[in-house]
């Protein structure tokens, strides 16, 4: 027998609230909500997974006390709900019972972009994370040579701090020290 995946009858409807939307079943799809609107979509591909699962190793190992790397939680941004690849925020806040975070809970937040991008991923997430605060946004490029771009919120929006491709070494002192090379997000663990 085949499950097959079902929408709510009124998914289109353009009034969900962030209540509605995590009471939804769990279903194998990201859920988030934009605006009001219910955005559906596949969990995404193997080599983005791996990239988050490395990018995760790598900032655990070097964040501070009091925080820690995460892969796809929930992340409320005023009435909107998002659904980053990997964030670093509060052990308090990712270890505790809410079902989501706010932005004040999360240090960074990163994006594995991929050719099944979105204009809304590529674009509109970066500027919504801006728009709630978060100090750090981190930015994966997977298509053609993998390059990591990292960018810290400045006034309304983000300007680039640090970026490498692979080969080279991206280095932060900010929010944490960190260096690596971009290809061990695609490559087997050292």
């Amino acid at each position: 027998m085949t499950e097959a995946f079902a929408m709510p009858p009124d998914h289109y409807r353009t009034s969900w609230t962030i209540e509605e939307v995590l009471a939804l079943p769990e279903n194998g799809m990201r859920q988030e909500l934009l605006e009001g609107r219910l955005v559906v979509s596949p969990v995404p591909p193997n080599p983005h997974q791996w990239a988050a699962k490395q990018l995760e190793r790598l900032f655990d190992d070097v964040t501070p006390p009091g925080l820690v790397a995460n892969r796809d939680v929930n992340l409320r941004l005023g009435a909107d709900l998002l659904i980053p690849d990997v964030v670093v925020g509060s052990v308090a806040a990712l270890s505790g019972a809410r079902p989501c975070l706010d932005a004040a809970d999360v240090t960074l937040v990163t994006e594995i972009l991929s050719p099944g991008n979105t204009a809304f991923e590529r674009t509109w997430k970066s500027q919504r994370y801006a728009e709630g605060g978060i100090p750090f946004f981190v930015e994966v490029e997977l298509s053609g040579v993998v390059q990591v771009a990292v960018y810290e919120l400045r006034g309304r929006g983000y300007a680039k701090i640090a970026a490498a491709h692979a080969g080279e070494t991206l280095k932060l002192a900010e929010p944490f020290e960190l260096g690596f090379d971009p290809a061990q997000l695609i490559g087997e663990r050292d």
